[in-house]
């Protein structure tokens, strides 16, 4: 079981989502951003390692939202899921096609990577934005 890590990085009412590059899994579609845990690395620690790689942000984890099991046909994947916000840093795109800020209500417009659907469908994204319980 691999062990990845994913951001919801809320601001102001918003919720960050990125769209995957061409030639990766789930190509072009939509996810939050994050990825695989290293070794001797906890989920928390390798969220915030990856923002810092991958988006060029500083952030602070607020609270763990979900974790989804997720089967490819090579093996699978548990997926953890963390509130978070930004503390510093301005967003640059160095993995992604593009990077939207988006509203809960908006969710649906958007074609999301099988895990980050997974965890949507068990996530009141509007009370997490509020900054309550998931």
């Amino acid at each position: 079981m691999v062990e990845v890590s994913a951001a919801v990085i809320c601001r102001g009412g918003q919720v960050l989502i990125c769209q995957r590059p061409r030639g990766k899994n789930f190509e072009l579609l939509w996810e939050f951003p994050g990825g695989k845990v290293e070794p001797h690395e906890s989920p928390e620690a390798c969220i915030v390692r990856e923002c810092r790689e991958e988006l060029g942000i500083a952030i602070r984890v607020i609270r763990k939202l979900s974790e989804v099991v997720y089967e490819y046909p090579k093996g699978a994947i548990r997926l953890h899921f963390f509130a978070a916000e930004i503390v510093s840093g301005e967003l640059v795109q160095n993995e992604h096609v593009a990077m939207a800020w988006i509203t809960p209500d908006e969710l649906h417009r958007y074609t999301f990577c099988p895990p980050d659907r997974m965890m949507l469908s068990s996530v009141d994204m509007e009370r997490v934005l509020r900054g309550g319980e998931a």
